[in-house]
């Protein structure tokens, strides 16, 4: 949403966006042999579904980062775990095979195959809660953004082994200073609340944890951020340079939502604002939903203008435009200011998006300890540290507690279309 208000922080600028509401049901549902899904980019390039494979029509250096099989970061972070936290602490997250495509700005990733995660069992149920908790770590420390729930598959892989990830990485690397700003825990900027708490990823979760969620598994979660994001913390050097390595780095689309899809499709029957730009404008005619990207190392806001996706240009960076904060830097091994502000407020965060009147006195989880009293908050980190907020965290972040439950589902894939119940 642009440009920036005066009365909104400039740190919510680049993703304080209502979420894509258009139903992206890439991987969704089997189809057959060359099913489009999902809107139209780019001059008409749609995902779609090739027998036991998806096409996108777009690049798939993040996705392959953060799911291919072949990633040298998840390589990393799974021996890295295993040796410091003795544990793989990032097995959630699937292996996925990615290969060419016939057509040259495509690439092909393998369908998610997963049974729904069914085991009621009070051990399984705290493994899965120990997942969320590393899953908002990762995400939030790497700056990965449109996790909401249509975006999101939870289940279990032949093994039995919890999987819980996005489906598409387009957006990364953005600093950010609450968790909220990935969409998995929703956002309380009064604007956007409502819809932030509806398309949140952490609901996804309520119909296995609990709704509302126990004072145990709640912790585990704040538990399981802290300790992952310490993690990731020590070995940002190391994290760092295989990024960098990365052959295409450098000419990687990192997307950019300027406003959300509906914003789009209706803006024939009535005005938006802020008004459309001309490059939106330019996009909409040509039938196409409007896409933007940044570039690392590169100024601006950009969109292709050439079907073959080799010529784009820049929107205005002068005057009353769209501005970006500065992406996470490798060469200050992702180190940025608001670090500490995403770890110690990322822990109240997730205890206020989970909070509820049933939570009282005393939890504790992996050395790490939380107090609920009637009006406050006090956390005590493992190294003796205390931490105290007050108990009404709505300012900061929304309640995942609705009274729908539309993406509430226990298939490991919310369904093609969702109908509110509220």
């Amino acid at each position: 949403m642009y440009p920036l208000q005066p009365d909104k922080p400039q740190s919510s600028v680049t993703l304080r966006v209502l979420c894509d509401s258009v139903v992206k049901s890439r991987h969704r549902h089997p189809g057959a042999s060359g099913l489009s899904l999902g809107d139209a980019h780019n001059f008409g390039r749609r995902v779609t579904r090739r027998d036991e494979w998806v096409e996108k029509p777009r690049t798939t250096v993040w996705e392959e980062l953060f799911l291919g099989a072949e990633s040298p970061l998840l390589q990393l972070l799974d021996n890295l775990a295993v040796e410091q936290l003795g544990t793989p602490a990032f097995s959630f997250l699937p292996r996925l095979q990615f290969k060419p495509s016939e057509t040259p700005t495509s690439r092909l990733v393998e369908s998610v195959h997963l049974q729904p995660f069914a085991d009621s069992k009070s051990e399984r149920v705290l493994q899965l809660a120990e997942i969320a908790g590393r899953f908002a770590a990762l995400f939030s420390w790497f700056g990965v953004a449109d996790l909401h729930w249509e975006n999101l598959v939870l289940g279990q892989d032949h093994h039995g082994e919890i999987v819980f990830a996005p489906l598409d990485v387009e957006m990364v690397l953005d600093e950010f200073t609450l968790p909220t700003q990935t969409k998995f825990l929703p956002e309380s900027d009064p604007d956007i609340v409502d819809i932030c708490r509806h398309s949140c990823g952490a609901r996804r979760l309520l119909p296995f944890i609990g709704k509302p969620v126990n004072g145990k598994l709640t912790v585990a979660m704040a538990a399981a951020y802290y300790h992952a994001f310490r993690f990731l913390n020590r070995n940002a050097q190391n994290i760092s340079r295989v990024i960098s390595s990365l052959p295409t780095l450098q000419t990687a689309p990192i997307r950019v939502l300027l406003r959300g899809t509906d914003e789009y499709v209706f803006s024939g029957k009535k005005d938006v604002w802020p008004p459309l730009l001309e490059a939106e404008k330019l996009q909409l005619a040509r039938g196409d939903i409007p896409y933007f990207f940044r570039l690392i190392g590169k100024k601006g806001i950009f969109y292709y203008t050439h079907p073959d996706l080799t010529e784009y240009s820049c929107l205005p960076t002068k005057g009353d435009v769209p501005q970006l904060a500065p992406l996470l830097s490798l060469a200050k091994n992702l180190n940025a200011p608001s670090r500490k502000s995403l770890l110690e407020e990322g822990i109240f965060a997730i205890l206020g998006a989970f909070d509820n009147p049933d939570l009282t006195g005393p939890f504790e989880y992996e050395k790490l300890s939380v107090l609920f009293k009637r009006k406050h908050l006090t956390v005590t980190l493992p190294s003796g540290e205390e931490l105290t907020s007050r108990r009404d965290l709505r300012p900061f972040v929304g309640s995942v507690y609705l009274p729908c439950s539309c993406g509430e589902v226990h298939s490991p894939f919310v369904p093609a279309v969702t109908t509110c119940n509220g």
